[in-house]
């Protein structure tokens, strides 16, 4: 229940710094997104997985095919002295413009991939597993330069994994995007 209210906390304290205008930020023009990478690098938690909540950490690509569409790569990795999972997933990824505060992009994305996940218990023997991972995920993107971004996803992970029959966890990440 704390890793509940410290996750809830932080999303909150995300969202509100997002919404708030704390970096001018000028308005990009349009299709300057199109047919562009960029990269992002993320920490936050995994929370419900095989040994609680774990620390996080998430890399994630995307290529823009349309201004508001991208597909491209998402990494997590989730880590614990006892706990190692890595999750390897190909996303899609559509952004929403919003006319009123054009620096905050809203995002919804979901794809599918793999997942490892590696549980070492000193009393009991290793759990270790591979299953598919889907992930469907909601954030939001607050351009802090025409270059850099602050972003933060919450994510839903759908499992199979047999490692303490765990079929759901949750990711938060909060990172920088910016072009490659």
């Amino acid at each position: 229940m704390k890793e509940r209210r410290l996750i809830w906390t932080g999303v909150i304290i995300v969202v509100f710094l997002a919404l708030t205008q704390f970096a001018e930020a000028q308005q990009e023009s349009k299709d300057q997104r199109t047919g562009r990478f960029f990269f992002g690098a993320d920490l936050g938690l995994q929370a419900d997985t095989p040994d609680g909540t774990v620390f996080a950490l998430g890399l994630s690509g995307d290529y823009y095919l349309t201004e508001e569409f991208s597909i491209g790569p998402l990494l997590q990795m989730g880590f614990t002295d006892d706990l190692f999972q890595l999750g390897l997933s190909a996303q899609a990824k559509y952004a929403f413009d919003l006319a009123e505060i054009p620096e905050v992009k809203p995002h919804i994305e979901g794809g599918i991939g793999f997942i490892y996940s590696d549980l070492d218990r000193r009393s009991r023997r290793d759990e270790d597993d591979v299953s598919f991972l889907i992930p469907l995920g909601i954030g939001a993107e607050y351009r802090l330069t025409n270059s850099i971004s602050l972003d933060t996803t919450f994510l839903f992970n759908f499992t199979n994994l047999d490692v303490r029959d765990e079929n759901f966890f949750f990711t938060w990440l909060v990172g920088l995007k910016f072009p490659f």
